[in-house]
């Protein structure tokens, strides 16, 4: 059975979703995040705001520590999120639209879901409801979409899941078009007892580059900088402190 759809992963197929990045460390990288948040943070409080928290699973790592918030546009994702990390509240938003009606002192959005805001001018709403959302000297944390140095056109990649009832290859094909790294996600689906399931499921992410970047979140009231390394090597990040 053949499926192909945009952002199946995050959607009708969400259950999948903890399986095909079971190779993520979310406990080391929510580890990282609380370092950097010591480090960088000013304005003392503990009210953090996941946005595009998909499944949950950074903050099932630091509701301890923070009153965490989670949003993501996808109702799928957040069913899943709410089982993952009990006691978060989590709504249904856009972040490009975002409108909380409170601030928080830590703002992370992650796993390059930045990107699917695809334009310039999105980005530049995106950042400025970031920096509404937070309070004088709170901190935001953005893994952007990587820089397009990172992406080869037709470069294929390849991730696996074997669990003992269900394994799942996924292999990526990612084209260029002008400021959109346009990635096709092959993956097949089989499971203990079913058919074998065959999707490509089809993502599209700005490319917006670092300097442009930084140009918004200043546009923004934010005091911005670049970090090449953030949770983990290779994987880029913005600091924004808002004054």
């Amino acid at each position: 059975m053949l499926i192909m759809s945009k952002q199946l992963l995050h959607n009708q197929l969400a259950k999948y979703y903890d399986r095909v990045y079971s190779f993520k460390d979310y406990l080391d990288e929510a580890v990282r995040l609380q370092n950097l948040i010591i480090k960088y943070l000013e304005s003392g409080g503990n009210a953090l705001l996941d946005v595009g928290c998909g499944t949950g699973l950074h903050l099932k790592h630091l509701k301890d520590d923070f009153s965490c918030t989670g949003v993501d546009v996808s109702k799928s994702m957040l069913k899943i999120a709410r089982t993952n990390a009990k006691g978060v509240t989590f709504k249904e938003a856009d972040m490009k639209t975002l409108n909380l009606g409170k601030q928080f002192d830590v703002i992370v959005c992650l796993l390059s879901s930045i990107g699917y805001v695809k334009t310039t001018v999105s980005l530049e709403k995106t950042i400025q409801n970031f920096s509404k959302h937070l309070k004088k000297g709170g901190l935001a944390l953005i893994e952007p979409s990587h820089a397009k140095s990172f992406y080869v056109n037709g470069e294929p990649r390849i991730t696996a899941y074997n669990g003992k009832d269900a394994k799942i290859a996924r292999v990526n094909f990612t084209k260029i078009r002008q400021a959109t790294a346009v990635l096709n996600m092959h993956v097949l689906i089989a499971e203990r007892g079913k058919d074998a399931k065959y999707f490509v499921d089809r993502h599209e992410l700005g490319l917006f580059g670092i300097n442009n970047t930084l140009r918004i979140m200043k546009a923004a009231g934010l005091k911005s900088k670049y970090l090449k390394n953030g949770l983990m090597t290779g994987r880029e990040l913005f600091v924004g402190i808002k004054k």
